[in-house]
């Protein structure tokens, strides 16, 4: 921000409640030489610019952070893909964002989060942007973020629990609103295994039924939800990755670290662990470690000249 000439003001070492360490492009890279990763995208996790409420501000901010990120790609072009931020909840300003991004700088996709600053994914002011992330057949990840209701988070850092819940509020807000039905063929992906989606999942279709919540048939929702791509930042435990397996399958898994929020010492374990503990073949581990990446993402694909 100091960087993109805004003077920070009651600064902190934290966001949401957990602390945000640092980070480099020199130490992106080496962390990816010492974890064996060949090829990563990176973005910026909550809340983005979605505190500013001045538009153009927003946007000025977005652009610059944006600007920066495509530099380090094409610092390291064949190591480096990078997922564009957007000025949400600034609705044109997004929308510009998105052409400036996937059609100028070519990024790889685009990143979003479950709520900006109170608007969520499914909310209809956002379609615009919807619309156009699906002309420029762009490809989504979301992260969580910050929920509406502060109040309910106890005080407790919100990545324990409350990320996860509002993984689960975007996508049941897409799915009641009927913004996800408007663009099937939008590839997401959420962050943290789905957050607590893959236990929800059936509870969420099962009300889904009723008129009053929509009239949706069961086997519709669930294949909506099951429809996503789900990345496995923080989600690589037994426990997680059984039910992972049981709602989408490898099919449907990409490989996250949460770097640099989670440390070395339980992301290694952790990307080591995925194959035991969800009991993965090996040709469905060659499917969570880069093919089904380099399906949602054609122009890394591209970038390797893979194809």
């Amino acid at each position: 921000m100091i960087s993109a000439g805004f003077p920070v003001k009651n600064g902190t070492l934290y966001n949401d409640g957990a602390p945000v360490p640092d980070w480099t492009l020199s130490s992106h890279i080496s962390t990816m030489d010492t974890l064996g990763v060949n090829y990563s995208t990176i973005s910026i996790t909550a809340p983005g610019v979605s505190f500013i409420n001045d538009a153009k501000k927003a946007k000025t901010l977005a652009r610059s952070i944006n600007l920066l990120l495509h530099e380090y790609t094409q610092t390291y072009p064949t190591r480096l893909g990078a997922l564009c931020l957007l000025p949400l909840p600034h609705v044109k300003e997004a929308v510009e964002e998105v052409r400036f991004c996937i059609d100028t700088l070519k990024f790889v996709g685009v990143g979003l989060y479950t709520n900006a600053n109170g608007t969520y994914l499914g909310d209809s002011a956002l379609d615009p942007v919807f619309s156009a992330l699906s002309a420029h057949n762009a490809s989504v990840f979301v992260h969580p973020a910050a929920p509406g209701c502060l109040s309910v988070a106890l005080g407790h850092p919100f990545p324990m629990t409350e990320y996860p819940f509002d993984t689960v509020r975007a996508m049941e807000n897409l799915l009641l609103t009927g913004q996800r039905a408007k663009y099937p063929d939008l590839k997401m992906i959420f962050s943290h295994g789905g957050g607590a989606m893959p236990y929800l999942a059936s509870r969420i279709a099962g009300v889904a039924t009723l008129d009053y919540a929509g009239g949706i048939p069961f086997v519709e929702t669930m294949a909506q939800l099951a429809g996503y791509y789900f990345d496995l930042a923080s989600a690589t435990t037994a426990i997680q990755l059984t039910a992972l397996k049981s709602f989408i399958g490898a099919g449907k898994l990409v490989t996250g670290i949460d770097y640099p929020y989670v440390p070395l010492t339980q992301a290694v374990p952790g990307l080591k662990g995925i194959q035991t503990n969800g009991n993965f073949t090996d040709e469905e581990m060659v499917s969570i470690k880069y093919g089904n990446a380099l399906e949602i993402f054609p122009r890394i694909s591209k970038a390797l000249k893979l194809n």
